[in-house]
C-alpha cells in the first residue's frame, strides 16, 4: 500500500524514475517506522530541491530572454522578483538598463525626425557621401535643384550628379580630402539656375569620413546685381541725355545765339523742358530709392477713393487738355477704404498720367471702382494706342518704355512710372495686373486687401 502510494506521488511530481525504483526497494525491504520517517524526511527534502532547481530555472531562462529581447532591440516586460530574491539585484539593474535604453532610442528618434525635418525644408540642398562615394541620404531641394528623382537606397552619387563642374568638385574633394567652392550653372527648366556649390569633407578619429554636398540657388541674387547694373547704366544714360541738351544749348547762347531773340527763345524753352525732364527723373529715382529702403511707410487711414481720384484728375487736368484727353471718374462718392493716402495718390497720379500720353486726340480715361467680400481696388481704363504683348510682358520693368512707333506718336517719360506704381501697390498688400491691345487701348486693374 505505501509502495504504491509513494510511487504514484513521486512519478506524478516528476522525480525521475531512479528515485522512485530506490524508494520502493526501500519500502520493501523494511516498513518499519524509522525507515518510513527517514523516506518521508528525504522525499520532503528532494521535492524541495526540486522545486528551489526549477524555480531557480525559470528565474535564468526569464532573465536570459530579457537580455536577449534587449540585444534585439526589442521591448520584453521587465521581470519582478523580491527584494530577498538572489538575482533581485540582477534583474533590477537589468529593468533600469532596458528603461535607459528605451529612453536613448526614443532620443534618437526624436532627433532624427528633427534632423529629417530641418533637412526636408531647408532652401539649401543637401546630399551626403560615405567614403565609397555612395549617397546616404538627399534632401527634396536638391532634387528639385539637380531635377533627379534620388533613391533612398545607396547608389553612386554620379547616377544624381550629372553636372561636370560639380562632379568635379566632389571628384576633387574626395581626391585632396579639401573643401571645395564654387558658384555653378545648372541645367534646369524653365530657366537654367545659378547655384553656389559646397564640398566639404568631414572625418573622425577613426579614420571614417563623408562628402557633404550643399547648393545654395543664388539666381535671384545674381538677378538683383543684373537689375541694379542695369538700372545704374540705365539712369546714367537717361541723366545724361537731359544734361548734355542743357548743357549745349546753354554753350550756343552764350556763344552768341542769345542776341538773336527767337533762337534766344527756342533754346530757352528746350532748356526748359529738359530740366523738367532731368527733376522727373531724380523725383522718381528718388521714389524708388526711398520705396527700396522703406522709408515711406505710413500708417493707414480712412480715404475717401473718390476723393483721391478727383484730386488726381484735377492735377492732371492741364496735361490732359493738351492731348485733348478726357478724364472720368466714376468711383461712387461714399466710398471709403483703409489705404496709404500718399502711395495711393502716386499710384493714381502715374496711372492716370501714364494713360494720357498712350492715348490719342479725343480720346478717354475712366477711373472706376470695384470690390467683393475681401479685395477692393480700382481699374484705370484707356482707349488710347495700347501696346503689344510683348511689350505688357515688360512694362514693370525700370527704363523700360513700351515701343510705339506703329502709332508714329512719340511719348515722353522716365520709364520708371509703372515700376514706382508695382512697388507701391506691393508695398501696400496689393496686385496689379495689366491687359493691353493695339489699337484698342489698355485696362489696369489694382487690389487691396479689405482691412
Amino acid at each position: 500500500m505505501i509502495r504504491r502510494w509513494l510511487s504514484f506521488w513521486l512519478s506524478t511530481t516528476g522525480v525521475n524514475a531512479v528515485g522512485v525504483l530506490f524508494l520502493s526497494r526501500l519500502t520493501t525491504l523494511a516498513a518499519g517506522p524509522a525507515v518510513i520517517l527517514f523516506c518521508g524526511i528525504s522525499l520532503i527534502e528532494g521535492l524541495m530541491s526540486f522545486w528551489w532547481i526549477r524555480a531557480t530555472q525559470r528565474k535564468i531562462t526569464a532573465l536570459t530572454e530579457k537580455a536577449r529581447g534587449m540585444a534585439d532591440k526589442k521591448s520584453p516586460p521587465h521581470v519582478l522578483l523580491h527584494p530577498h530574491d538572489p538575482f533581485y539585484e540582477l534583474a533590477m539593474q537589468l529593468n533600469h538598463l532596458q528603461t535607459e535604453e528605451q529612453g536613448i532610442d526614443r532620443q534618437f528618434q526624436n532627433q532624427s525626425r528633427e534632423m529629417t525635418t530641418i533637412l526636408a525644408n531647408l532652401p539649401v540642398g543637401v546630399m551626403v557621401l560615405d567614403r565609397y562615394r555612395k549617397v546616404e541620404l538627399a534632401n527634396p531641394a536638391m532634387e528639385s535643384l539637380l531635377q533627379e528623382q534620388i533613391s533612398n537606397r545607396r547608389h553612386p552619387y554620379t547616377q544624381d550628379i550629372k553636372q561636370f563642374e560639380l562632379a568635379n568638385l566632389v571628384n576633387v574633394a574626395y581626391t585632396k580630402q579639401t573643401n571645395q567652392r564654387k558658384v555653378i550653372q545648372l541645367r534646369s527648366e524653365p530657366a537654367d539656375k545659378r547655384v553656389e556649390a559646397r564640398v566639404v569633407y568631414t572625418d573622425d578619429p577613426e579614420g571614417e569620413f563623408q562628402i557633404i554636398v550643399m547648393l545654395y540657388d543664388v539666381s535671384e541674387i545674381y538677378a538683383i546685381e543684373r537689375m541694379q547694373m542695369d538700372f545704374v547704366s540705365n539712369a546714367s544714360h537717361e541723366l545724361k541725355t537731359p544734361v548734355t541738351a542743357i548743357s549745349g544749348f546753354a554753350k550756343t547762347l552764350l556763344e552768341g545765339a542769345k542776341d538773336d531773340p527767337e533762337t534766344l527763345t527756342k533754346f530757352l524753352t528746350i532748356i526748359d523742358q529738359q530740366s523738367n525732364r532731368l527733376v522727373e527723373l531724380i523725383n522718381d529715382v528718388l521714389s524708388l530709392s526711398r520705396l527700396e529702403s522703406s522709408q515711406t511707410s505710413h500708417p493707414l487711414t480712412t480715404v475717401s477713393v473718390q476723393e483721391a481720384v478727383e484730386e488726381q484728375i484735377t492735377v492732371l487736368t492741364g496735361m490732359a487738355d493738351l492731348d485733348q484727353v478726357t478724364l472720368e471718374n466714376r468711383v461712387p462718392a461714399e466710398i471709403k477704404q483703409q489705404s496709404d493716402p500718399q502711395k495711393l495718390a502716386q499710384i493714381l497720379k502715374n496711372l492716370i498720367g501714364n494713360a494720357i500720353k498712350y492715348n490719342r486726340p479725343n480720346g478717354r480715361v475712366t477711373v472706376s471702382y470695384w470690390t467683393d467680400q475681401a479685395n477692393w481696388g480700382l481699374i484705370v481704363q484707356d482707349n488710347g494706342i495700347g501696346i503689344s504683348s510683348a511689350d505688357s510682358q515688360r512694362v514693370f520693368e525700370r527704363f523700360y518704355r513700351a515701343e510705339t512707333s506703329h502709332s508714329n506718336q512719340v511719348v515722353s517719360g522716365t520709364g520708371l512710372g509703372l515700376a514706382i506704381v508695382s512697388e507701391l501697390v506691393e508695398s501696400l498688400s496689393g496686385t496689379i495686373q495689366l491687359q493691353s491691345q493695339l489699337g484698342i487701348g489698355t485696362t489696369i486693374t489694382l487690389s487691396f486687401p479689405m482691412i
